[in-house]
């Protein structure tokens, strides 16, 4: 009998979910999700899920369409969990801010399987190397850490484990022990592949960078007021 009172405001709400359901239909995307989200806090300011469903009227729509796939739906991060890998890579002191990555124009070799980049690069700064989200250069970086110690950065920024967001169905994702991994999985994993997350979770992930280094649990609920 208690009433909650969300952090969401109204106006970026609107915003989210009218732009969310513009990409997802331009981009002819199955389904899509868009959440915003104080950086200090953790205070959820939109949550957005494209196809939606009126809540009043809740049975006209299929069960497939009443879960939150923001957190409770998997997906392969790809080039986006590099800024995660080259982070760890600067906290391990493996890498730094000023040095030259020589990406081998395009193509490494790793477990007997070849990696490629979408553009043969050479020599690339390590802010190039995200700048131009070189496959070669994530892979690099993600050697000189190692399997234990990418792993443990992975483990460390939240994957495969719940943020704990005050929602039902939240899932772990999914992050394989590194004594499970393959001998190409070291490379494959730094540029986004062999890792399963929700958008949640890596919005908590990037979210971490942006506030130095502190990673926050994200809530809807600002209150409850009793009866």
């Amino acid at each position: 009998g208690h009433s909650l009172v969300l952090s969401i405001n109204r106006s970026i709400q609107y915003i989210a979910e009218s732009t969310l359901a513009e990409g997802v239909e331009k981009n002819l995307a199955a389904a899509g999700v868009a959440i915003v989200m104080e950086s200090d806090t953790g205070r959820i300011l939109a949550f957005a899920t494209h196809p939606d469903f009126n809540c009043n009227t809740y049975n006209e729509y299929s069960a497939d369409r009443h879960r939150n796939r923001a957190v409770s739906d998997l997906f392969e991060p790809g080039s986006t969990l590099k800024a995660v890998v080259a982070s760890a890579a600067l906290e391990a002191h493996v890498a730094r801010p000023d040095e030259l990555i020589d990406c081998q124009m395009g193509s490494i070799t790793i477990g007997g399987q070849v990696f490629h980049d979408h553009k043969p690069y050479g020599v690339l700064t390590f802010n190039e190397v995200l700048e131009h989200s070189s496959n070669v250069g994530a892979a690099k970086l993600g050697l000189r850490l190692g399997e234990k110690r990418l792993y443990e950065a992975l483990r460390t920024f939240g994957f495969g484990t719940k943020t704990d967001v005050d929602l039902p169905a939240e899932i772990f994702g999914l992050v394989r022990d590194w004594r499970h991994w393959s001998a190409l999985s070291i490379g494959a994993i730094s540029f986004g592949q062999e890792v399963g997350v929700t958008s949640l979770q890596m919005l908590v992930a990037i979210n971490t960078i942006a506030n130095g280094g502190y990673r926050v649990r994200p809530t809807l609920v600002d209150r409850i007021i009793d009866q």
